[in-house]
């Protein structure tokens, strides 16, 4: 269970990934855009242009569908089943609960003396 949860986070930066690609072509052809948004582009720059707002129209699809995954992985409700195994007894002599997430965070509690003496 926390794999696929991990792995939700996971495909949106990889939609990111490819909207910034995406987005990369379409400054490439931002001047064959602008030329088929006036109508004076030939037909070698019409089909760059329609390239480029191809591109340009799929990376905001991938953009709010990344930002869709996020949200839903940002929004669930972490439980036991979804945060991991106990870690290994170091000995310490204190409880090693695993933080919410993928299990793999350890706890960082310090007890220190927060009073003036």
């Amino acid at each position: 269970m926390t794999r696929k949860v991990a792995g939700g986070l996971q495909r949106a930066f990889f939609l990111w990934t490819i909207a910034g690609t995406s987005l990369i072509v379409a400054a490439a052809a931002g001047a064959a855009v602008v030329e088929v948004f006036r109508g004076t582009a030939d037909a070698g720059t019409f089909v760059w242009g329609m390239i480029g707002i191809a591109a340009l129209l799929e990376s905001l699809v991938l953009f709010a569908v990344g930002l869709r995954l996020r949200h839903r992985y940002l929004n669930r409700v972490q439980s036991y089943d979804t945060r991991g195994d106990y870690l290994a007894d170091d000995g310490s002599r204190r409880p090693r609960i695993p933080l919410l997430g993928d299990g793999q965070a350890t706890q960082n509690i310090h007890n220190q003396n927060l009073g003036g003496n």
